[in-house]
């Protein structure tokens, strides 16, 4: 494993904004995904194991952010202004947390509903499952 690379207090801002626009990022994904879960059988088995390794290596990431938020939390002379910066920072990293948290749930639930489950079920399944409301599969 290569060796953890600590970044000074100076990138503090850079992290303020990747966080931020990460968040974004996240906020929008899981938008897609929550439209998802009313159309069932619109994602494949193999999109929802992709969704559920990005966001799994994504909270791996996480936790280096956090790491080094904590890391510079000990620093000693920290202005007032930076203090303030890094909270801002720990607030977006666990708003982060739980987003990635939700879109994980979600993938667990489509996981339930992929086109490859509604295309296993046989014919009298299908035709079952429509005439009692139900989802194919489920």
């Amino acid at each position: 494993m290569p060796e953890r690379i600590w970044h000074p207090i100076s990138k503090l801002e850079f992290f303020i904004d990747h966080t931020r626009r990460w968040a974004v990022d996240v906020r929008e994904h899981l938008e897609t995904l929550e439209e998802a879960r009313t159309k069932p059988h619109v994602l494949a088995d193999s999109d929802v194991a992709r969704i559920k390794r990005v966001y799994t290596e994504q909270a791996g990431d996480l936790t280096l952010f956090e790491e080094q938020a904590e890391k510079w939390e000990q620093l000693t002379d920290l202005s007032s202004s930076r203090r303030a910066k890094l909270q801002t920072l720990n607030e977006q990293l666990a708003e982060l947390r739980e987003l990635n948290k939700k879109v994980l749930a979600v993938a667990d639930e489509l996981a339930k509903d992929t086109i490859d489950t509604a295309m296993a079920a046989s014919d009298a399944e299908l035709g079952l499952a429509v005439l009692l409301g139900e989802r194919p599969g489920a």
